[in-house]
């Protein structure tokens, strides 16, 4: 059984009006920070990574440059939101995998349930946790770009979880926050007879 695009659309849509835009969410950045656990939607240029040890997971990290601060994306996508990734986990990125609770948080992000959605937030709480993840979407971002894959223009729609504040370099662009989380929906913004 199929979904054609207009109900896909206007789930979207539906969505949409539930959440605020990430412009809205940061209009009063840097006094006010994004509220965790929260939602948000947004447009973006996606990277796409797996190669995890869970093929249920999937990285996908990009910035979103807003007036007033440079937003950085890590979410991580689990069965039931996500397309298997385009590209191996590049070698710095599995040299990030230390943190034993970091190793936690993604097991539990990869299953894609709300309890354990709960307890990766938990483990996200940890001290370290949150940066650790964000060393590994930098490292797994720095890859793409050094090779020069393909970014797809995308509105994302995503759940956020844990927040770091920057200055953090994800490729060439330096966000002021990163914002952990997993996407609720990808939508490809490109037209659909230009895309592969």
């Amino acid at each position: 059984m199929s979904i054609n695009d207009a109900d896909i659309d206007a789930a979207i849509d539906a969505a949409k009006q539930q959440m605020p835009s990430a412009q809205e969410l940061f209009a009063g950045w840097p006094a006010a920070v994004p509220p965790v656990p929260g939602v948000v939607h947004t447009d973006v240029g996606l990277y796409r990574t797996g190669g995890f040890e869970d093929p249920r997971l999937v990285l996908y990290t990009g910035t979103t440059r807003l007036p007033a601060v440079t937003v950085g994306w890590c979410l991580f996508g689990a069965a039931r939101n996500v397309q298997p990734g385009h590209a191996p986990l590049p070698r710095a990125a599995r040299e990030a995998l230390t943190d034993p609770d970091m190793v936690r948080a993604l097991q539990l992000l990869a299953v894609g349930h709300r309890e354990t959605d709960e307890a990766a937030i938990e483990t996200l709480a940890i001290p370290g946790v949150a940066a650790s993840l964000v060393d590994l979407a930098a490292a797994a971002h720095q890859e793409h770009e050094d090779r020069t894959v393909p970014v797809h223009s995308s509105e994302v729609g995503t759940e956020i979880y844990a927040y770091h504040r920057g200055p953090v370099r994800l490729g060439t662009h330096t966000a002021d926050v990163v914002l952990i989380g997993s996407p609720i929906w990808i939508a490809n913004t490109e037209p659909k007879e230009s895309c592969p």
